[in-house]
């Protein structure tokens, strides 16, 4: 009613209607565009399109395994994928708009890894840069290299030509996490197909990152999670690991996150662990998943320090980077 009532008041005569109702539609055009302005930022563009160069928009930039690194000197974030063969890089000023930046690491002839080139996590540590990669060769198990360079983008090159997980067992998506007294941790996952009941660990790194230092300490089992149901690949049956990335909340706890596949509907979900203490001290698990649908997730802070969840979903191909606000609320990992 209020609405009409000051509408009524733009027609005092065919002159007055004119002026009035072409004031109206110029104030309308203005909030519009004000709203417009405010959407921007971080999660979206103010800008109408893509700004040249940055022509790949999230919702169709298909990759699987995706982590998002924020670099201030540079003004950008940074996103390594799979580039067959090669990693590849991606970078952004608003992840809304990605740029294709070439590859970041295409391996020497000599090096052990010529399968996978899963999961690439990039990370700053003293000064330089690490991608964490998975690999696999005929003749080798699968393991996690280290790759370094002096850049975001790269180009990046083996730390050690050797996975620095160990060299008997088939082992993927090594991460790292550097604890309040600056030692550097390695998580990564047991294979689920030679171990049944998917295994997640952690070990302490050298300083330098070139080997491990210390006996690998197993943290916890896939099925210590409630929701976590069987699959069957390669005709081998059991419960998997994937994607272990940890964070230390304001609250001092352990967030972990990491993916599998639920019990009553199959489809890959990520999961939360939470712990009260070190990395190495028990691990308690979110009844149920935070995300389904999708995985293979990290977290990260942007520019403005907020949280999100960088993700691939679905996780049939093809598969795209897929981005949602994250929180920590009364020590639970939340997602809006």
């Amino acid at each position: 009613m209020m609405e009409n009532t000051n509408m009524n008041c733009f027609v005092a005569g065919a002159g007055g209607r004119r002026i009035r109702r072409g004031m109206f539609w110029a104030v309308l055009s203005f909030c519009l565009l004000v709203s417009l302005s405010a959407c921007g930022g971080e999660s979206g563009s103010s800008e109408t399109g893509p700004q040249t160069g940055f022509d790949v928009e999230t919702e169709s930039l298909k990759c699987r395994d995706p982590f998002i690194y924020w670099h201030e000197q540079t003004d950008r974030y940074y996103l390594h994928v799979n580039g067959g063969g090669k990693i590849k890089c991606y970078t952004s000023k608003d992840l809304r708009w990605w740029r294709d930046e070439g590859d970041s690491f295409t391996p020497p002839h000599d090096f052990w890894g010529t399968q996978d080139f899963w999961a690439p996590d990039l990370y700053e540590y003293k000064g330089r840069y690490y991608l964490f990669v998975t690999f696999s060769a005929p003749d080798c198990n699968r393991g996690t290299s280290i790759l370094v360079a002096d850049h975001p983008a790269g180009p990046f090159e083996p730390l050690v030509n050797a996975p620095v997980t160990p060299k008997d067992q088939m082992c993927l998506d090594g991460s790292l996490y550097v604890d309040e007294e600056g030692v550097p941790w390695l998580l990564y996952c047991r294979e689920w197909l030679e171990t049944i009941d998917g295994e997640i660990y952690a070990v302490q790194l050298t300083d330098d990152l070139k080997a491990m230092k210390g006996t690998p300490k197993l943290l916890f089992h896939a099925s210590e999670a409630p929701w976590v149901g069987d699959i069957t690949a390669q005709g081998v049956t059991g419960k998997v690991t994937d994607a272990p990335f940890v964070i230390r909340g304001e609250d001092g706890r352990l967030y972990m996150t990491w993916s599998s596949f639920r019990a009553d509907n199959g489809r890959y979900a990520i999961g939360v662990a939470y712990s009260d203490g070190k990395i190495t001290d028990p691990w308690t698990h979110a009844s149920t998943p935070l995300i389904s649908g999708g995985g293979h997730a990290m977290l990260f802070h942007t520019k403005a320090k907020r949280m999100m969840i960088s993700y691939h979903a679905p996780n049939t191909a093809p598969s795209y980077l897929t981005l949602r606000k994250a929180y920590i609320y009364q020590g639970k990992l939340l997602v809006e």
